[in-house]
């Protein structure tokens, strides 16, 4: 079971890699860059493991909160004028998220891990 787990997680990092290439900037180079992150991401999780169910979520997260970075900075700058501050701003946020989300989902998974495993403790 686990290779047909791996070959769906890696096409769902790579659809969400085209899909957030494509928001980034319309353009092919993006998109095909995004295409290439999300398929260099979904190889990775297969090597290291991680469960399907988290792997997606966790790298939407850190897509989702580096597209929120980089249109705050762009908010906040004249149009053109900080690339490399977008840049820093989408890496910064990307990073955070990531962290912030794959400690939520670290936890919540060890809790259903555990409940799993005790079994029914009720006392009466």
């Amino acid at each position: 079971m686990r290779p047909a787990s791996d070959v769906v997680m890696i096409a769902l990092m790579a659809a969400i890699g085209l899909l957030f290439g494509l928001l980034f900037s319309p353009s092919s180079a993006w998109a095909v860059l995004g295409l290439a992150v999300g398929v260099a991401l979904g190889l990775a999780m297969a090597r290291y493991r991680v469960r399907p169910s988290i792997g997606p979520a966790v790298a939407a997260g850190g897509l989702v909160g580096a597209w929120i970075g980089r249109e705050i900075v762009r908010a906040l700058c004249l149009p053109g004028s900080c690339t490399t501050v977008e840049v820093a701003g989408a890496i910064f946020t990307a990073v955070g998220s990531m962290v912030g989300i794959g400690l939520v989902v670290a936890l919540v998974v060890r809790s259903f891990d555990e409940y799993r495993e005790g079994g029914d403790t009720r006392r009466v």
